[in-house]
Order: structure tokens, then sequence, then C-alpha cells
């Protein structure tokens, strides 16, 4: 009796004139790489000549599988943040509460990433998406909100048609502008990560226009200066080191005290805690004191901003709160939506947290230079 001899990876590889390894990822679907049209057709098309058995989804261990029952996605930019890696803890403890399981997916704000992550969750039949940031891709994004639903915590300026947990970052930077102010600061540093006024990076945007004319208002024609400082950040340094924005407010902190051009700087704002964090550190182990030599100030109100021996003046953004807020209206969209959603038949809700100004031992009146 004759046996068929099996059709091996080697094979295909000869005949479609394409590498081994290519072959093998073209054939099991593998997500997190990509080739050309071309390419896979000329693999597909030689597996088939010699009688290759392709893989279904539901035996292919490099296919996307879908989701357990009541899974959620919890997309993030980063976790060494506290600010996201606090949200998206609140979102599992709500979440685990009410039977459902989370699969956080941190984008490091790559946006093919995050495009390709949007897709995998919908093919997976998750129960529902909650971002803790505005995304890169906010088209794709409203599209998947009408297969699943999705809630976002970001931004009030947000014109996303999709439900929104909105905190008005122009208004942080006013709290901490009129608080600086009110301390006799009249030059300042705001020091930052890759700032601009895309919807992905309208957090660090709107706090610095809220400074500046909050400034321009308050001191009419009177002598005051804002100097800004930004370290660009790509995604692949964003992915490879996990302590970055302290690094970043460190690393331009005393680029600003190097500079004889800045001595007249009073006071350092980051564009959120842990650069302020980084800002504080630089200026200690120059040993200056905070605040009688600088004051500083920081975004979010995190865990540690509170500690000694210098506590970090902030702005409250209640991330806990947004957290479970976040889950509790996604649980509702699931709850109405079962096997029934139909987004004509749903409304967009929109919930705004106020900032609200923390004042601590990092800031006071301001120094004569």
């Amino acid at each position: 009796m004759a046996y068929k001899k099996k059709v091996t990876l080697k094979d295909i590889a000869d005949a479609s004139g394409i590498s081994v390894s290519s072959v093998s990822m073209i054939l099991n679907q593998r997500s997190d790489v990509s080739f050309r049209e071309e390419t896979i057709e000329k693999v597909r098309t030689a597996a088939a000549k010699l009688g290759y058995q392709f893989r279904t989804s539901s035996d292919s261990t490099d296919s996307v599988k879908e989701a357990p029952k009541n899974m959620i996605a919890i997309f993030c930019p980063n976790i060494s943040n506290a600010y996201y890696s606090t949200i998206a803890q609140a979102i599992e403890q709500a979440a685990f509460l009410k039977g459902y399981k989370t699969l956080i997916i941190t984008t490091f704000r790559d946006a093919s990433l995050e495009k390709e992550m949007i897709r995998n969750m919908i093919h997976m039949n998750l129960k529902g998406i909650i971002f803790t940031m505005m995304p890169q891709s906010p088209k794709l994004l409203e599209k998947a909100s009408k297969k699943i639903p999705v809630i976002v915590i970001g931004d009030k300026i947000s014109s996303l048609d999709v439900s929104v947990i909105e905190t008005s970052n122009y208004t942080a930077g006013v709290l901490i502008a009129e608080h600086l102010y009110e301390l006799g600061h009249r030059h300042i540093a705001f020091l930052t990560t890759t700032i601009g006024s895309s919807l992905s990076l309208a957090m660090r945007y709107r706090r610095l226009v809220a400074i500046q004319e909050t400034f321009q208002r308050l001191c009419f024609d009177k002598d005051y200066e804002i100097t800004v400082r930004e370290e660009k950040i790509s995604p692949e340094l964003e992915r490879k080191n996990i302590f970055l924005e302290h690094g970043v407010g460190y690393r331009l902190c005393n680029q600003c005290l190097e500079d004889r051009s800045l001595s007249n700087i009073t006071a350092f704002i980051g564009n959120n805690d842990m650069v302020a964090y980084g800002i504080m550190d630089a200026i200690l182990k120059k040993g200056y004191k905070i605040p009688k030599d600088f004051s500083v100030c920081g975004f979010d109100n995190d865990f540690a901003s509170s500690l000694l021996p210098v506590s970090l003046t902030t702005v409250e953004h209640y991330m806990e709160d947004k957290g479970k807020k976040a889950f509790e209206m996604l649980y509702q969209k699931i709850q109405e939506s079962d096997d029934t959603f139909s987004p004509d038949q749903k409304c967009i809700i929109r919930i705004e947290y106020k900032s609200k100004l923390i004042k601590r031992d990092s800031t006071n009146t301001a120094c004569r230079k």
C-alpha cells in the first residue's frame, strides 16, 4: 500500500521561494507580523498545489481565538505610570465583583499596534473595551463600538462618538498656573514628554496651553516667561524603558539648572507626577532645596505624591473613581446589549470629573533670583 508523503513547510518554502520561517508564520496566521499580499498568495498557492491541509481558526495555536466568557479588555499606553496602573486596577476590582475577567493591552502609544489589537479584540468576541487614554485610531474605535460596548477615559475636548469619562486638562493647567502666580512665580519651566495637539496627546497639550494662557491673562504687561522643554519619546523607547517618565523629568531639569540663560526660573511643572518626581530628584541631587529654592508641581495625584519628606503639589484626577465608574458604565451597556446590541438605540454618555488642586510641601513663595 502506498503512503502519501506528508507536505512539510520546507516543501512549501521550496515551491514558493519563501523562507521556511515566513511560510510558518503565514500559514499559522500570526497576528504579530505582517507580509505583503503577493507573498501570502505565493505561499498559499504553493501549499494548495502540494495538498497541504490548512488549519482552521479552531485548531491553530497562533490564530486569534474567542475570549473566555465575560472577558473585557483594558487598553493602556503603559502600566509603569501610576495613573494608568491605578485606573486598570480599579477596573479589575470592579469587574471581579461582577464576575468578569480582564485582559490588559499595553500599546506604548504605537498606533499600528493599537489598530491591530482593536481588531483582534473584536474577533475575540469580548464583552467590552475600556480605553484608559485617548485612542490614536478614533475612527476604528468608533467602528468597534458598533459591535461591542466601548468606554474611553479621556480629555473633555473629545468629540468621540463613544461614551467618555472626561477630565478637563485645561482646567487642571489653569489651577496650577493660578497657584504659582499667587505665590509670586513669574519664570516657570514646563517639562514634558512628547507633546502635540493630536487627540492622543491632547492631555499634555491642553495643560501647557492653559498654563501659558493663564499667565498671559494674569500678568498683563508684567514680565513673565514660560520655558518649555520637551523630550520626544518613540513607542520603541517607551517599550524598553520602564521608568522613562521619571528619567525625562530628571534629564530636562538638569538641562535647565545648567543653562545660565534660565537662571531666573523659580518653579518647575512636570506634565504628570512621574515627570515631577524626576524633577524633584534632579533639584535635590544638585544640592538645592524644595520649595526654598524651587517649587515643583505635577498632575494626577498618584499615591506617591503624598509621601514624605517632600510631598508634591498636584491636581487630583480621581483615578480610582474613574476606573470603577468606567466599568460600571460598561457593565450597564453589556446588560442592555446582551445579544441585541444595536448602536442606533443607544445613547452616548459623558461624565466629567472636576479637577481639584492639592497643595502640598513642594510649593511656596517664589525665591528671589
